[in-house]
C-alpha cells in the first residue's frame, strides 16, 4: 500500500497534532518508499560537569592491562561494566567507551566552556570568554536540519552558575562565532515551544499549563487516527510515538497533581514549579527529547545535565559537585561519583530503551543514534585536559567501528597519541563535513612531533 503524507493528513480531521505530525510522516512515507539512505543521523550530547574520571567507566577487565605505546582496543561482549554503569548492561552491542584523547588545547579547571567541543582556549573561571567558532555538536545539527534544528536543554547554567529556568546561556554551545545556543532551562516551557504550537503564551501559566494538558489528550488521539490510517507495517513506529506522547501525558499529570505541594513551597505556581527536584527536571528533559527525536522534531540535542553548584538531594547526597570534586562531605568521591553515575547512566539507558523500540529501516531509531556523554571539564573536578573520556551509546547510523568497543589511545605525549581534536574531527567527516581538522591543533605535541592532527582512520568503516 503506498500513502504519502499529504493524503494521510489530507484524509484525516486532525488537530494540533496536523502541524507536529509532519515530520514524523514524512519519515514514514521516505521509508515506506524503501529509501533508507534518507533515514537521519541523530546525536545527543550529554553534558555533565565535574569530570569524567576515566578509572570510574573502565571494565575491571581492562585495567592496568592497557599499553601506553599502542591503541587498546577491545570488545565489550564479555567483560561487565563497573557496577555504577549495570543499567547500560543490555546495550553494551551499541556501546563504545573512548579514553585516552587528550584536550590540552582547552582551558583547564571547573569548565572549558565552549573548547570541550569547539576545541579552543577560552575563557577565565568565571567568564566563558569569545566564541571563535561553531561548536561541533552545532555543525552536526547543520548537516542534520530539522523543524528545530538543534534543541538545547539544561538543567543549570554556566559552571559556577545557581541559575535555573527559563532561557539559559550555559557557555558551552555555539552556532557560530560570537552566537551562543540558547538552551531551554524549564521543561514545561521547553514542551510549548516543542509541541505547544497550538497553546496560547498570551494565558496565565496556571490556564497555559491546562491547555497544554489538553494538547496533549488532543495529541494522542491524532496519533491513534493515524495509526488507522497507514499501513500496518509502519504500526511499530507509530505506537512508539504515541507511547512517547502518553508518557508525557502521564508526566503532565503527575505534575498537576503537585500543584497544592508547590504552593506551598514556592513564591508562586509558575512554569518553574519543575525546578524543585533537579534530577526529576532531568528525567523531564530526557523526555521531551526523546519524544522530539522520535517525532522527527530535531535530530540534534544538547543537554546541560548539571553544573558544580547542582546537588543530587533526590539520591541522597548532601553535597554539591563542587564540593564532592573537593573531597567534602560524609561519603568519599568515588562513592558519591559512583552513585551520581548511576542515576547518569539509567537516564542514557531509558533514553535508549525508548529509541531501541522505533523501528526504522531495518533495524530501530537507536542504530541510526549517537548519545554522547561527556564532561566539560575534561578527567577530574578540576579539569587537566590530559585526558577526555567520552561514553557513547548507539549505532550512529554504521558510519564509524565504535558499537560494542572500548577504546584507550596512548598517553599524552607518547607515541601515537590523539587529541579531540582528532575525534571532532573524525565525527564531521563521517557525517558529512570534510574539513582537514576541527579546532585549534596542541602545539606542545606539534612541536615535539608527536601531533598527527586529522581523523582517527581506524574508526572509518
Amino acid at each position: 500500500m503506498h500513502f504519502t503524507r499529504r493524503d494521510t493528513l489530507k484524509n484525516l480531521s486532525l488537530g494540533a497534532g496536523a502541524f507536529l505530525l509532519a515530520p514524523f510522516l514524512r519519515q514514514i512515507e521516505i521509508q515506506a518508499a524503501g529509501n533508507s539512505i534518507s533515514i537521519p543521523n541523530r546525536f545527543v550530547f550529554v553534558v555533565k560537569s565535574s569530570g569524567i574520571i576515566p578509572d570510574g567507566i573502565t571494565p575491571d577487565a581492562f585495567k592496568g592491562k592497557d599499553s601506553s605505546s599502542d591503541l587498546f582496543n577491545q570488545d565489550l561482549k564479555d567483560v561487565s561494566l563497573p557496577s555504577s554503569m549495570r543499567a547500560l548492561e543490555p546495550f553494551k552491542d551499541q556501546l563504545s567507551i573512548v579514553q585516552g584523547l587528550s584536550g590540552k588545547m582547552c582551558r583547564g579547571g571547573h569548565s572549558s566552556w565552549f573548547g570541550m567541543m569547539g576545541v579552543y582556549m577560552t575563557g577565565g573561571e568565571f567568564d566563558a570568554g569569545a566564541i571563535i567558532r561553531a561548536t561541533a555538536d552545532a555543525e552536526l545539527a547543520k548537516l542534520n536540519p530539522a523543524p528545530f534544528n538543534h534543541l538545547g536543554l539544561a538543567i543549570k547554567g554556566k559552571a559556577l552558575s545557581s541559575d535555573y529556568g527559563g532561557t539559559m546561556y550555559p557557555g558551552i554551545t555555539a552556532v557560530g562565532p560570537g552566537q551562543e545556543l540558547p538552551f531551554h532551562g524549564s521543561p514545561d516551557i521547553a514542551y510549548e515551544q516543542l509541541f505547544g504550537s497550538a497553546v496560547s503564551s498570551n494565558a496565565g501559566s496556571e490556564k497555559r499549563f491546562k491547555m497544554q494538558g489538553n494538547l496533549l489528550d488532543f495529541m494522542v488521539g491524532d496519533i491513534k487516527k493515524v495509526t488507522k490510517a497507514i499501513p500496518s507495517s509502519e504500526h511499530g513506529k507509530m505506537d512508539a510515538y504515541l507511547h512517547a506522547f502518553e508518557e508525557l501525558q502521564v508526566r503532565h499529570s503527575k505534575l498537576s497533581s503537585m500543584k497544592e505541594q508547590v504552593a506551598a513551597n514556592a513564591p508562586g505556581y509558575s512554569d518553574k514549579f519543575t525546578s524543585m527536584v533537579e534530577e526529576v527536571r532531568q528525567e523531564a528533559h530526557f523526555d521531551l527529547a526523546t519524544a522530539a527525536l522520535i517525532a522527527g522534531l530535531t535530530n540534534v540535542v544538547t543537554i546541560r545535565l548539571d553544573n558544580v553548584d547542582m546537588t543530587y538531594k533526590r539520591l541522597g547526597i548532601d553535597q554539591h559537585n563542587h564540593g564532592i570534586g573537593h573531597d567534602e562531605g560524609t561519603k568519599s568521591q568515588s562513592e558519591y561519583r559512583d552513585i551520581i553515575q548511576q542515576h547518569h547512566s539509567e537516564l542514557l539507558a531509558t533514553m535508549a530503551n525508548k529509541l531501541r523500540a522505533v523501528p526504522e529501516g531495518d533495524g530501530n531509531m537507536l542504530d541510526n543514534t549517537m548519545i554522547i556523554f561527556l564532561s566539560d571539564s575534561s578527567d577530574n573536578h578540576h579539569g587537566s585536559g590530559m585526558e577526555w573520556p567520552y561514553l557513547i551509546v548507539g549505532g550512529g547510523g554504521g558510519k564509524l567501528k565504535l558499537p560494542g568497543r572500548y577504546l584507550r589511545y596512548p598517553k599524552y605525549g607518547e607515541t601515537g597519541c590523539r587529541t579531540i581534536g582528532d575525534w571532532w574531527t573524525t565525527l564531521l567527516n563521517a557525517y558529512g563535513n570534510p574539513i582537514k581538522y576541527y579546532g585549534n591543533e596542541d602545539l606542545v605535541l606539534k612541536q615535539n612531533g608527536c601531533s598527527h592532527a586529522g581523523p582517527l582512520e581506524e574508526l572509518f568503516v
